[in-house]
């Protein structure tokens, strides 16, 4: 009974036993053979290949350039594939293409600067005053202004300023035409024509001066008139303090000078008359700002007595201090 039960199991493990020894003998064969290949590669690499003969490459062979036959036409070879030629003909030597390009002149820079893009034309225009001046009973209006067009050195300069009272007579009109020339980085000389035109008598003037950016950035000019009766003299000045950014407080002053006595325009020798304000404006935009001043026209020694004397004058006397307010604008 019992070697009935253990038969079957007896029979498996033999089964077993014969499977893994058939799988282990292929497995040993499959080495060997691996083994044997990866040896025979390693001698190749130690072989001289110099010795075997190798075939030589065959050449190529050459394109006719006979004409070739195709249906009863002859077909020419093209030209840019034929060895040694062109598509295009040479080109010959002439005056317009010659062999060797003509020499490149050097620039020579002046002190060795390198020029710079300032001949460019400009515009610009400057209306510094465009104010009523008030009193008790009394009101005045002036403007001062100017332009001029041109480049960084070369310009042509227009000023004018002129003041109308409440009779609507228009006085102290200074219209000056000038060509401008750059001398320096911060400044011009100028010379030109002054033609004083207003209700008055008109006078006709010579003019030579400078204007400029002085030290401290002070706004500054200085001119000369000439005519046949005499010389005339006039400094002019300005300062913008700034508070901030947009609010600026500017003193100025303008001083008149003479050499000889022109009782109707109403001026005398010497120092004849100043113009001067302190003016705070606000600069909502840079090309506008409103303002608020004070103003001061006085006149001076003899021409106090002038001032005085002449009935179209004499409302405003020799000194003036009136309040003040106006627009500055620029473009």
């Amino acid at each position: 009974m019992k070697t009935c039960l253990y038969h079957p199991y007896i029979s498996r493990f033999l089964l077993l036993g014969v499977s893994a020894l058939l799988m282990a003998s292929v497995v040993t064969q499959q080495a060997k053979a691996a083994s044997m290949n990866h040896a025979a590669m390693e001698g190749m690499d130690d072989m001289d290949m110099g010795d075997m003969d190798m075939p030589a490459p065959k050449p190529k062979p050459q394109q006719s350039l006979k004409p070739a036959q195709h249906s009863g036409h002859t077909i020419l070879p093209n030209k840019s594939t034929t060895a040694g030629t062109s598509a295009y003909p040479p080109v010959t030597p002439s005056a317009q293409w010659p062999a060797t390009p003509p020499p490149v002149p050097k620039v020579h820079y002046v002190q060795h600067i390198h020029p710079v893009m300032d001949h460019n034309t400009y515009f610009h225009a400057l209306l510094e005053q465009f104010e009523g001046r008030y009193t008790p009973g009394n009101s005045l209006f002036r403007y001062s202004g100017q332009a001029w067009f041109g480049t960084d050195y070369n310009k042509f300069w227009v000023k004018s300023e002129g003041v109308l009272d409440g009779h609507r007579r228009f006085s102290d009109g200074d219209h000056e035409f000038f060509y401008d020339r750059a001398i320096s980085t911060y400044f011009d000389v100028q010379a030109g024509i002054r033609l004083d035109v207003d209700s008055g008598p008109t006078r006709a003037w010579g003019a030579v001066g400078v204007q400029g950016l002085a030290l401290y950035f002070f706004d500054v000019s200085a001119t000369a008139y000439f005519n046949n009766t005499g010389v005339a003299g006039k400094l002019e000045g300005s300062y913008d303090f700034l508070i901030t950014n947009r609010l600026i407080l500017q003193p100025q002053a303008e001083l008149n000078f003479y050499s000889h006595a022109d009782p109707e325009r109403g001026v005398s020798r010497g120092f004849s008359d100043i113009d001067a304000g302190l003016r705070l404006r606000y600069e909502f935009k840079r090309q506008i700002a409103p303002y608020i001043a004070v103003t001061y026209a006085g006149h001076y020694g003899s021409t106090a007595s002038v001032v005085r004397n002449n009935t179209r004058m004499a409302e405003n006397g020799p000194e003036d201090l009136r309040f003040t307010f106006g627009i500055r604008s620029w473009f």
